[in-house]
């Protein structure tokens, strides 16, 4: 087909670097039919991200805007009109910014884009209420509202926080799994020890690992404080933790001040996601809130024993007996307890996980079709 026939759908992110709405985003471009539908990204950094030469590789073209918080919504406005003006035509924007989303939306019903989706990846927005947030919240709801013709979200409960609790009354609102793709999983051969002697991982005890940007959300810090009672009882576990943030060089120090760091792994952003699962024992994931993570909806399709806040919507649970919901107040014992007792389960075949997987929704090629429906 020729590139002019393509579909072009423009997505509004801060930056393509990897995390659960960014890995969703790649995960789906991938796999669409790019002879028919082509991805470009507009975001609010200069810098190079994690899946930028990716992108590029695939035909997918990568827009710097002005940062709305430092440079205000006036500049933002008017790049991304630019954008729009100078670099479509687009067929659509599905934007991934959440409340922000109303004011992209807002844009795009402006310049005639006749798809516009507001996409909830959370439960929160990661700001603390007050006067100004809340009045913020209810005028960019309302946008949203005026200007999306499709709203969907990661998990119901994300959905809900966005776009409201009674939103099910909404026909443009519906779920959108945080969908992975199945084959890196079931293609994995080697074992264990051999996997972690090719990562040049820990080869014996108990090996936990995190994936997750080191900030306030992912709660690294009780994630620390339950690795440190853990060690209690099993003196020879090791910890990896895999990504990059704000928070990095804090949780570092944490953990040297600990006298713990010949246990703690920092391993950065990795591209090995579906071996560096298959070769630990548990994932331990003690988030403040989420909207629905791809990397435990990963773990559980590694049969990777997961240990996770009750914060965290209960529809991440695929029922495989993989899924360990504790409560944040509960204490260190609490957690540790639930590690050590997980650590010992039966885990589900591979068989199983998968038709758990694909069953839940969470198989990649279902969620590819629906969205090739969507843009096309």
């Amino acid at each position: 087909m020729d590139n002019n026939n393509q579909v072009r759908i423009l997505h509004i992110v801060g930056a393509m670097n990897r995390g659960g709405a960014e890995t969703l985003i790649m995960n789906i471009y991938r796999k669409i039919d790019r002879t028919k539908i082509q991805f470009d990204f507009a975001v609010n950094t200069s810098e190079q991200c994690h899946f930028d030469e990716e992108i590029k590789s695939l035909g997918g073209r990568i827009f710097s805007h002005p940062n709305p918080t430092t440079s205000g919504l006036k500049a933002y406005r008017q790049a991304l009109k630019e954008t729009i003006k100078s670099k479509g035509p687009f067929e659509g924007i599905h934007s991934h910014v959440h409340h922000f989303s109303g004011f992209v939306l807002q844009i795009a019903k402006q310049m005639d884009i006749p798809i516009r989706l507001a996409h909830s990846h959370n439960t929160q927005d990661g700001h603390a209420s007050s006067i100004k947030r809340n009045l913020y919240r209810w005028y960019t709801s309302r946008l949203i509202d005026k200007n999306a013709t499709h709203l969907p979200g990661c998990s119901k409960a994300a959905c809900e926080s966005l776009f409201g609790i009674n939103c099910w009354e909404d026909n443009r609102v519906f779920v959108i799994p945080n969908a992975v793709d199945l084959v890196p999983f079931k293609n994995i051969e080697l074992d264990k020890k051999e996997l972690r002697k090719k990562l040049n991982l820990p080869v014996n005890g108990p090996l936990l690992g995190h994936i997750g940007r080191f900030s306030k959300q992912k709660n690294h810090h009780l994630l620390i404080e339950v690795f440190e009672g853990v060690l209690k009882e099993s003196p020879d576990s090791n910890l990896l933790l895999v990504g990059e943030g704000a928070l990095k060089k804090e949780i570092e120090d944490l953990v040297f001040n600990k006298g713990i760091q010949s246990n703690v792994h920092f391993l950065g952003v990795r591209n090995d996601v579906p071996e560096i699962l298959s070769a630990i024992d548990l994932f331990l994931f003690p988030s403040l809130f989420e909207g629905l993570p791809v990397v435990l909806v990963e773990a559980q399709a590694a049969g990777i024993p997961c240990v996770i806040s009750s914060s965290i919507t209960k529809e991440v649970d695929m029922n495989n007996q993989l899924i360990k919901f504790v409560d944040l107040k509960a204490g260190i014992d609490t957690w540790t307890k639930e590690i050590i007792n997980s650590l010992v389960l039966n885990l589900p075949s591979w068989e199983e996980r998968e038709n758990a997987l694909r069953v839940s929704g969470y198989d990649l090629r279902s969620v590819v079709r629906k969205m090739e429906n969507i843009y096309g």
